[in-house]
Formats: C-alpha cells, sequence, structure tokens
C-alpha cells in the first residue's frame, strides 16, 4: 500500500510503515479497515457502523476500563481480563475526537492484544495501537 492515508468515514488513518493493512480497495472511502502488526502483538480492526461497546451487565468475565485523554481526543478502552491460558484478547475501544466547533465524532474499534506470560506484550513507552489511534485526524473538507 502506497498511499500516505486512508480514508474511513470521517476519518483520516496515517499510513505507516511495518504494518499490514486490509481495506475495501474498490471504494473511495472504505467501509472496514485492519491494522496488522506482522509480529503478532496485535490487530486493530475498524467497520461501518460498528457499535460502540458496552460492558455487559452479567458476564462471567470481570472487566477493567480505562481512558486515555489529549487535548483534542478521548480514547476509551474496554479491557476483559486475561481469562485462563488464552495468550491474547480481544480489547474494545471508543476514540472521541473533537473538531473545531468542539462536535464529539465517534470512532469505536476492537484490538486484539498478546500477552507475554502474565503480562501485556509491549516495548517500552506508549504501545503502538495506541500511537497509531493517536495518529488518526478527521477528514479534511475537500477544496472547492
Amino acid at each position: 500500500m502506497t498511499d500516505k492515508c486512508i480514508l474511513f468515514g470521517k476519518f483520516e488513518f496515517p499510513v505507516e510503515k511495518g504494518f499490514e493493512y486490509l481495506i475495501n480497495e474498490n471504494v473511495p472511502e472504505t467501509d472496514f479497515l485492519l491494522i496488522n502488526e506482522p509480529h503478532d502483538a496485535f490487530s486493530m480492526t475498524f467497520e461501518k457502523d460498528f457499535p460502540i461497546f458496552t460492558v455487559p451487565k452479567t458476564s462471567d468475565r470481570d472487566y477493567f476500563l480505562f481512558e486515555q485523554k489529549r487535548k483534542d481526543r478521548v480514547i476509551k478502552f474496554f479491557c476483559p481480563e486475561k481469562h485462563g491460558n488464552l495468550d491474547s484478547a480481544v480489547w474494545y475501544f471508543c476514540m472521541e475526537l473533537y473538531d473545531e466547533n468542539g462536535e464529539t465524532h465517534s470512532l469505536p474499534g476492537q484490538v486484539r492484544v498478546e500477552f507475554d506470560g502474565n503480562i501485556f506484550r509491549q516495548v517500552k513507552g506508549t504501545p503502538k495501537f495506541i500511537e497509531l489511534l493517536e495518529g488518526v485526524k478527521l477528514k479534511t473538507a475537500a477544496p472547492v
């Protein structure tokens, strides 16, 4: 993929080297997007009309919730606890980006994360999937 960004609804995703991107190439704006880290540390999925996740009232798994707040966005993660002998988990998230008028634009998705032993596998610093989310922008209007 040689494009500098991927259009997905109201959003622009930068294309970074080292990741695999799967999109619907038959339309100008994709209706699904898969970003895969080739060493299986994570895979992120976005789909058109993907619902915003809500924690079930009854579940056999506990969830932990966390938010990352920035001046132009909030990313909310809904994470089930590591289950048994599984070496990965699916975390749901919803990113809220704010435009220049203060209007909120929601982008829900999910990320499969790998665990290394009992901890979440990552290098030092911010996990790369969060860095990718921080790079998403609202789509710029086409010049008239």
